[in-house]
């Protein structure tokens, strides 16, 4: 009886879909390996937004060395920058 049960609900649409899943599937990760010894070869940017205005900015710029140092750096600019401000600020 437990195999026919088995096959049935297997088999079912209905009751596949109302199964619940307790078995997430989640994406692969992939890791940021090294790949030099300079530091700032391999960085990840990111903006703090929202902030409450000081001196004329809202938003800080991270940009942060996964490879070497681990160091991070915190630049202010205003939440409406676009990618060639934010080009101009990672240059500087």
């Amino acid at each position: 009886m437990r195999n026919f049960i088995t096959a049935y609900v297997k088999g079912c649409t209905t009751c596949q879909m109302n199964k619940v899943n307790t078995h997430l599937t989640k994406p692969p990760l992939f890791l940021i390996t090294l790949t030099s010894d300079l530091p700032f070869q391999t960085i990840a940017v990111d903006f703090i937004t929202k902030l409450p205005p000081s001196q004329g900015y809202d938003t800080i710029l991270t940009v942060t060395d996964h490879d070497v140092s681990k160091a991070s750096i915190f630049i202010p600019c205003q939440e409406s920058i676009d990618s060639k401000g934010v080009a101009k600020l990672y240059a500087s």
